[in-house]
Order: structure tokens, then sequence, then C-alpha cells
């Protein structure tokens, strides 16, 4: 747009321009051959005037002398007196005497003397110059004599173009000075301020919006920044609002899990726990009384001691971080023993340095991602090894799920499954991110980075 309407503008301005200056030339032309010709046949006139009056006294010395004070017309060619037989009389060059005048510069004068009665004005002109004649009555009216001129009307022409050249310079300077002005108040003005606008709301899309500057003003560029303000504004604290509602929807089930988990270990547990004691306490007293009852005892004490392992099993998998530093690295610990002891697959956890973490909240996001990233593969890769791997790489806390099976490329739903969904929002949630590629030895790789101050920020957002 900057570009584009100036330039229309200089091209419509210079077209005009262009042909004003093929008016006014023609128009200055006119005019000026007007003048030439006037100025021709007054000279032509007042010279028969003059020559009349001389030659009837015979005073050719006065006549001669008239003809060579007429020089100072500046368009003048050659002005002669010629009698009835076709002779020059006298001319202002005083070199034609006696000349026919179609030998001279004056044969497109010549060319209109013709019989005629009285005083009478002729003229004609060329690409170059104007003749003019004027009859006058010689030797008391029984003759008649002429007057010829012949004019140049070159500098008048060239007069012409001048003045319609100074005027086309003068509006073509103009319309390049207009085109400017107008290219300047739209690059300044309006193209600079879009392009700010435009590269502000590019920032905004790239979760840039901290380092985002808008223009100002009263016009309607700066309208427009003001309206895409407030509706940056207004989708920022519906953001907050949402990731605030997210992570309490989040928090709150980690809370009930963790409840349930609880009850699970000190309710349920305990009075299985007691049961497995009294059932215990029978069987000893059933050995001496009724021995045949002790296989039945037996059976009974085998289902409790069961049904207290799965509740063991179930309530660590409900709260399995506990609240020690250390808690994420003894429940990632349990996960990998309780998958390998199921005998299909092996997993394995690798740390080379113990990992802690001060934020509860965190390790269970970790642990929760491990788990989840554990049971697709369970499900989805068929693997034959699992690895789970835990470690701070400089300032940054890296998780990395890692089996042997085909690969996400095989399970694309899995990809943007729900619980791969979820997996990402914990991620974000402790101020991580999360990597899914291929493993290197063609399985799955699933990694989470969280860099060291956002345990920091995890934890006073906590308290």
């Amino acid at each position: 747009m900057r570009w584009t309407v100036p330039l229309l503008v200089l091209v419509f301005g210079l077209t005009a321009t262009w042909l004003d200056y093929w008016l006014a030339l023609d128009v200055n032309l006119g005019r000026d051959l007007s003048a030439v010709r006037g100025r021709a046949e007054g000279l032509v006139r007042r010279l028969a005037v003059i020559s009349e009056g001389l030659l009837e006294r015979g005073d050719m010395k006065a006549l001669r002398l008239n003809l060579r004070t007429m020089m100072d017309v500046p368009e003048l060619v050659l002005a002669a007196v010629v009698d009835q037989r076709g002779q020059v009389l006298a001319d202002s060059d005083d070199a034609w005497l006696g000349q026919e005048p179609g030998a001279t510069p004056l044969a497109g004068a010549a060319r209109l003397i013709r019989p005629v009665s009285g005083s009478a004005v002729e003229h004609a002109e060329n690409a170059e110059f104007v003749f003019a004649a004027c009859s006058f009555p010689l030797h008391s009216g029984s003759d008649t004599g002429w007057t010829l001129v012949t004019l140049d009307r070159r500098p008048a022409m060239k007069a012409a173009r001048h003045d319609a050249q100074v005027q086309l310079g003068w509006i073509a300077g103009a319309m390049v000075l207009l085109s400017f002005a107008l290219w300047a108040v739209l690059h300044f003005i309006y193209a600079n301020r879009l392009a700010a606008l435009a590269a502000g709301m590019r920032q905004w899309n790239m979760a840039d919006g901290e380092s985002m500057v808008l223009p100002r003003g009263g016009d309607e560029v700066g309208t427009l920044a003001a309206g895409f303000l407030e509706m940056t504004e207004r989708v920022r604290r519906h953001e907050e609002d949402q990731i605030r509602l997210e992570r309490e929807v989040l928090n709150i089930s980690d809370d009930e899990r963790r409840r349930i988990g609880h009850d699970l270990h000190d309710g349920v547990g305990q009075r299985l726990t007691a049961a497995l004691m009294a059932v215990q306490a029978m069987l000893e007293s059933l050995r001496g009384t009724a021995p045949k009852l002790v296989g039945h005892g037996d059976l009974v004490a085998r289902q409790l001691r069961d049904a207290i392992a799965e509740t063991r099993a179930l309530s660590h998998g409900l709260a399995p971080v506990a609240m020690e530093a250390d808690g994420v690295l003894a429940a990632l610990k349990e996960m990998a023993e309780s998958v390998s002891r199921s005998g299909r697959v092996r997993c394995v956890l690798e740390c080379l340095r113990p990992v802690q973490l001060n934020d509860v909240t965190m390790g269970g996001h970790i642990f929760r991602i491990a788990q989840e990233a554990v049971n697709n593969a369970l499900k989805h890769a068929a693997p034959s090894e699992i690895r789970i791997g835990l470690e701070w790489r400089e300032d940054e806390l890296v998780l990395e799920i890692e089996d042997d099976g085909p690969g996400m490329a095989d399970c694309p739903t899995v990809a943007e499954g729900l619980g791969m969904r979820v997996m990402r929002y914990r991620a974000r949630l402790i101020g991580g991110e999360l990597e899914v590629s291929t493993a290197p030895a063609g399985g799955t790789l699933i990694r989470c980075v969280v860099d060291r101050k956002s345990q920091h920020e995890s934890g006073n957002h906590q308290r």
C-alpha cells in the first residue's frame, strides 16, 4: 500500500501533466502565432501609409531610412516596398534594390501580390515564417504599390515551448513532491504502524506477549491496536482462569486419589490385617481341636494375604509419592519392581545420583507422567524391556521412559490420545516440556524436561 498508492498517483499525475503540456503548448503556439501575425499586419499597414506619403514627395532617402529603422522588430526578417512593376524600391537590408521580390527572402510575401483596388492586407504563413502584404496607391492613385514583410515565427514558437516546458516542470515537480508526501504519510503514519501491529500479533501468537509492542494513537491504527490489546487481555485472563481451574481439578483428583489410597491402607488394609491375625489365631486352636478344618483355615488365610497385598498395591498406586524429598524416586522404584514382578516385561529404573524434589506436587506429576508412559507401553507397544531414567542434567530435571517396542509410528492414535494429552498437560503445569520421539533401539522414547527454577516456582505457588 505504501508504494502502490503513491506510484499510481505519480503515474496518473505525470500522465495528466504530459497531456496538459501538449494542451498548453498548443494554446501558447496559437496565441504567439496570432501575436506575430498581428504584428506583421500592423507593420505592413504602417509601412504602406508611410511609403505612400514619401513616394508622393519622391523622398526615397527618407523611405530607405524608415525601412532600416524597422530592424528593431525582433521577428523581422525583411521588409520592402515594391512598385507596380514588381521591383523593389527600398528594403530594410538595403541590399535588394531593383530586384524582383520573388528572388529575395520576401518570396512568400510576394506571392500575396494580386490586382486590387485601394488598400488591402494579405497574409500567409508556413512552419517558420509569417508573410504579410499591403497595397497602397502610387502617383495619385494611378498605380498600386505594395509593402511586403517577412517575420520569423521560430522565436515565438521557442518561447511558447519554453513556457510550456517550464509549466510542465513545475507541475511534474509538484506531482513528485505530492507522491513523496503521500508515501511518507502512508509509510510513517500507517504502514510502519500496521507492521508494528502485525509484529505484535505474531509475538502474541507465538506466546511472547511480554515483549509485544503495539502502536498508540487516536487514529484507526491506534484504535485497532487498543482493541487487539483489550482482546489479548481478555484471552489472557480467560487462559489463566482455565489453567487455574484445570490445575484445581487435577489437584482435587490427585488429593482424592491420595485420600482413597490412605483410607485403603489405614482402613481396609488394617481391618484385613486384623482379620488375618484372627484367622491365624483360630488356626492354632484348630490344630489341636479340629485338625480337619486347618486346611480350610489356611485357604482363608491365603486369600486374606492376597487381599492385603492387592489393597497395599492399590493404596500405593493411588498415593505413590510420600512427603519426603526422595519420595518420587522410591515410587518409581516400586513401580519398576511391580512391573518386573509380573513376569511379562523387564522394567528397570536408572538413576545414577539420587534425585530429591522438595515439591510434592511436582513429584506427583513426575510419577504420573512416568506411570502413564509405562502403561501406554504395556498396552500398545508389547515391549520386552522398559527403561525409566531420572536425573539432573545441569539445571534440568530429565525424566525418560524408553521401550523396545515397534514405536509410535505403528500406533498413531496413542500419540494423540487422552493419556498423551494428560502427560503434556502435567508437564506444562510444572513448567516442563514433553517430547515424544523414536528411541535408539527402535521403540518409543518419552522425555520430560523441567527447569530447576520451575521446582521453586511450583513450590511457591503451592505455598
